[in-house]
This record gives C-alpha cells, sequence and structure tokens, in this order.
C-alpha cells in the first residue's frame, strides 16, 4: 500500500495487522476485507461471480423513479432482471486503463502493458524498460523495475524532474513526441532504444452497463453530473461510490456510505434538481478559475479534508479525527524527502489529535 494502515482501515473495524511497517502488503488488505465482511455478515447479500449488465431506470405513475438491474450468473450463464428503489455504483475506476495515443506505438516490437497489468518486475531483467507516467504507480514500478532491468526511462511532462533517489540506472526524460520501431523520441528530441514499455497514465471511469437514458459524461476523464462527488442530479437515488483521487479511501467510502444512508431515510434533504446544479456550477468554476484543470477536479488532496467534515456533518456522524490528517501530512513529507524508504515507517496513533513514528529497518 502507499498508505499506513492507520489512517486507511475503516473507522469501525480496526486492520489486525499491526507489526512492522505501516505500508501492509495487499494480501493483509485483502484479509482485511474478508474479514470486514465476515464480522459484519455481509456475505449474504454478496452475489459472488455474478456480472451486472445492463442498469434501466423507469418511472412509476407517481413520478417514483425504479431501477431495472439486469445481471448474470457467470457459471450458469442465467440472466436475471429485479428491480430496485436505489441503485449505487461501486465498480471503481482502476479497471480500464487510460492509454494516450503516440504515434508510432503500432510499430514498436517489444513488449507493452498498463500499470494495471503489471506483477513482478524480475521479467524485466537485463531489458531497456520505458515508462510513461510519474504519478505513484510510475515511480512505484521504476523502483521495483530498477532493481532488475539494465535501464529504465522515467518519462513525464512535469515542470521539473523528481527529486528521487533513484537508482543509478533511471533516468527522467520528457514525454514521448513518437515511436519508430524500438527507438522513442522525446519531447526534447532526445532518443532511448527500448524494449519494454509500461503505461503508468493512469485509468478512465467506465459505465458500460448504464442505459443511454442516463446521462454520466466522463469527457476529460471527469464524471458529471455528479453532485457533492456522489449524487446523480437527475436521479438522485443514484449514487457513484468513491469518484474523488488523492484521498483515503476506505474512511472516504465510509463517509460517503453514511451520507446516502442519511438520504435514503430521508434525514438529509437535498437541494432541488437546478439548485445542485447552480452549486456545482458554481464550484467547478471557481476550481478552473484557480487553474486546476477538469480532469483533476476530482483530486481532492487538501480539499479531501472539508468535504469529510461536510457529509460526516449533514450525516449527523463523526467526521476523521484531526490525528488522520496530521499523520496523512507527515507521510506526504516524508515522501517527498526519500520516496524510495518512506514504505518503513510505522506510525501508531495515540489519541484524536496526536501519533508516534519509527523507522523499521527493512530486513
Amino acid at each position: 500500500t502507499n498508505l499506513p494502515r492507520e489512517i486507511m482501515q475503516i473507522p469501525d473495524f480496526p486492520i489486525k495487522h499491526n507489526e512492522g511497517s505501516s505500508f501492509v502488503h495487499h494480501s493483509v488488505i485483502r484479509e482485511y476485507l474478508w474479514d470486514y465482511a465476515k464480522h459484519f455478515n455481509l456475505y449474504p447479500h454478496i452475489k459472488l461471480n455474478t456480472v451486472v449488465k445492463h442498469v434501466e431506470p423507469d418511472t412509476l405513475p407517481n413520478g417514483q423513479t425504479i431501477w431495472m438491474i439486469t445481471y448474470e450468473d457467470l457459471q450458469s450463464k442465467i440472466k436475471t432482471t429485479k428491480t430496485f428503489d436505489a441503485v449505487v455504483l461501486c465498480n471503481g475506476h482502476y479497471t480500464v486503463g487510460h492509454v494516450p495515443h503516440i504515434p508510432g506505438t503500432e510499430s514498436f516490437p517489444g513488449g507493452t502493458i498498463h500499470s494495471h497489468q503489471y506483477r513482478v518486475p524480475e521479467v524485466y531483467a537485463r531489458k531497456k524498460v520505458c515508462i510513461l507516467g510519474a504519478s505513484w504507480s510510475g515511480i512505484d514500478i521504476a523502483l521495483e523495475v530498477s532493481q532488475y532491468a539494465e535501464k529504465v526511462y522515467l518519462s513525464h511532462d512535469l515542470p521539473e524532474s523528481i527529486d528521487l533517489k533513484m537508482l543509478e540506472n533511471v533516468e527522467q526524460r520528457p514525454g514521448i513526441q513518437s515511436i519508430q520501431g524500438n527507438i522513442f523520441i522525446f519531447r526534447d528530441g532526445s532518443t532511448a532504444e527500448v524494449d519494454n514499455f509500461i503505461y503508468c497514465t493512469g485509468y478512465k471511469f467506465t459505465y458500460p452497463f448504464m442505459s443511454t437514458k442516463v446521462e454520466i459524461r466522463t469527457d476529460d476523464n471527469h464524471v458529471e453530473p455528479i453532485y457533492k462527488y456522489l449524487i446523480h442530479m437527475d436521479y438522485p437515488n443514484l449514487f457513484i461510490m468513491g469518484l474523488p483521487g488523492l484521498v483515503i479511501p476506505f474512511p472516504m467510502f465510509h463517509l460517503q456510505a453514511q451520507y446516502i444512508l442519511g438520504i435514503l431515510e430521508s434525514r438529509i434533504k437535498l437541494p432541488a434538481t437546478e439548485q445542485m446544479r447552480e452549486e456545482y456550477e458554481m464550484e467547478k468554476k471557481a476550481l478552473l478559475d484557480l487553474g486546476i484543470p477538469l480532469r483533476h477536479i476530482t483530486k481532492l488532496k487538501e480539499r479531501q479534508w472539508a468535504y469529510y467534515d461536510e457529509i460526516a456533518a449533514a450525516a449527523n456522524i463523526p467526521s476523521l479525527p484531526p490525528v488522520i490528517r496530521k499523520i496523512y501530512d507527515h507521510l506526504d513529507q516524508m515522501r517527498e524527502l526519500d520516496f524510495t524508504i518512506y514504505k518503513n515507517y510505522q506510525y501508531r496513533i495515540i489519541d484524536d489529535e496526536n501519533f508516534v513514528v519509527c523507522y523499521c529497518k527493512p530486513c
């Protein structure tokens, strides 16, 4: 993980694993989610080996919108359609990789994958590898692959080189202008011979199962028309969980779920559709005026804390305690100091305001 367990756990269920570095292996998180489902007896409410094929709205004579969901059992291949009063989309946005067009990619004879397909670095032993994109995945993969590869080119369009203590065989280059066979031409005119290419260029929001009656725009990888990063403005009983990025995911899901529950139980009164649109457009304009690109509006980072406080207050539940933000900010500083060792720290929460941290020497 790239977040410590102490702040990524769901508020009503702590992660049991509490030894060593706070940055646990993905298998620990998988087991944590299994334990969560068992603890709260969720399995009877989950249909495994099932794919949602279609989600269709219908309007009753009284004006209420209901939802007809068609799903398929992947083992029996039997399709079933059932009707629901509300729908919460939780299909995530880390499944379909965004692959930008680069002239000449079809001429590249080497291996090409998206970071979503990346598994182990050993396959790149003695290879020359180009990694496009320098967000968390790009940097993490560059660090891993560089331990085996002959050369790693970390290509990105950031205004400055990343101040990272990389291994000597990692070289930063600008974005890729074009590809000619196994020669990559970068935007500064420099070239490199490449054996393998890894796209670390993010993901796309996709809702292939949704009826065309429901407008969900994903232009420039920005989802509209969604109020409070959660509620479809035309269908206030349609919710999309987990849209924001650069957040603490599990705690945010917890708060969003409580907010949705408040709406469904009529404890939270939503504004009229037009008012929701006005509020949304005003907020969007303010962010665009600050120079934030449309595609980055849902990347909350420093704005996440106000968002948590807002939806928690509306749901009449406690927001995240201040210590969570303090650990998050400390982690940010440690990443800036040295990206190669920040995952060796162990955090321990003392109370709602305070924490301690120590460095765990790698084995």
